[in-house]
């Protein structure tokens, strides 16, 4: 059966998955204080002038949803070009109206398609990580409706957790109390921040960042030992490469059996989570049976 995969510009998709015939994306905006818009990228040009303007601007941008108009004429284009299912994966609900349009969207095409809508309860490079092992289950000959089960198991168990160098920005834009960000500056606490079923919550305090690594590399090995099937080990940063590649090669040098992606997060996520921030997620593999 001939299957689209339509995700949202948080995915940061590799090159090769973003030019994949199947795979088609939505953009999500950000829209500065002055008025100018950029669309939501992997650009690294529109990146790096992203995270420098945002240390110098005093007001946060402004992020918002994909046009529903763009999402409607992409499912007509999928329509024209003879698919027969559609699989759509999206950032969290609890952090964007994405997932919600999108749905209401898709079921205006439920006569001429199979919709599978999944609900990542996550984003960034937990999306591609679902969006490369879906292809494999196509490719195994999977049903859209076991493939739709197997993701929302992913779902449940990918976990991302985000370190961050400034928790203002999550407080500017409603993602997490004003103590718990006066508590972070005014102690010089670490906050560990967990996707928890899709919500943002403070996982752990810690003073310094090699504390925060420590941790990581204990959460890494509690999931290799929970997930037999392997993991992937991802990790996504607001312009602070060279600190992340560290943390990656850290563990890399005791997991290397995995795949690891390194990567930005894009302009909607670094809104929120500021310059500097860092973030591991890991995910499990689903089995192909």
């Amino acid at each position: 059966m001939k299957t689209a995969i339509i995700v949202d510009s948080t995915a940061s998709l590799a090159e090769d998955l973003a030019n994949h015939p199947d795979i088609y994306q939505i953009n999500l905006l950000v829209t500065y204080a002055n008025g100018d818009v950029i669309t939501d990228t992997t650009d690294p040009v529109v990146l790096k002038e992203f995270y420098h303007r945002i240390t110098k601007d005093k007001e946060l941008p402004k992020t918002s949803q994909p046009e529903p108009v763009h999402l409607y004429k992409l499912l007509k284009e999928v329509v024209d070009k003879g698919y027969q299912s559609v699989i759509c994966i999206h950032l969290s609900d609890k952090i964007s109206g994405t997932f919600k349009t999108s749905s209401m969207i898709t079921d205006e095409f439920r006569d001429a398609l199979n919709i599978y809508m999944i609900d990542s309860k996550g984003t960034s490079f937990v999306i591609e990580s679902m969006v490369k092992q879906t292809l494999h289950m196509l490719e195994k000959g999977l049903s859209g409706e076991v493939i739709q089960a197997k993701l929302e198991w992913l779902a449940d168990n990918s976990t991302i957790y985000v370190m961050f160098e400034n928790l203002e920005n999550l407080v500017k834009g409603g993602r997490l109390g004003t103590i718990s960000a006066f508590l972070g500056t005014a102690l010089r606490i670490k906050p560990i921040v967990v996707f928890d079923q899709g919500e943002v919550k403070v996982f752990e305090k810690v003073r310094t960042t090699k504390k925060v690594v420590r941790r990581w590399q204990e959460l890494v090995r509690e999931a290799v030992k929970d997930y037999p099937n392997g993991i992937d080990i991802v990790f996504a940063h607001g312009d602070a490469e060279t600190e992340i590649i560290e943390i990656k090669e850290l563990i890399q040098a005791e997991f290397p059996q995995f795949e690891y992606r390194v990567g930005y997060l894009t302009p909607v996520l670094g809104v929120h989570g500021g310059k500097g921030c860092k973030g591991m997620g890991l995910i499990p593999k689903v089995t192909l049976d």
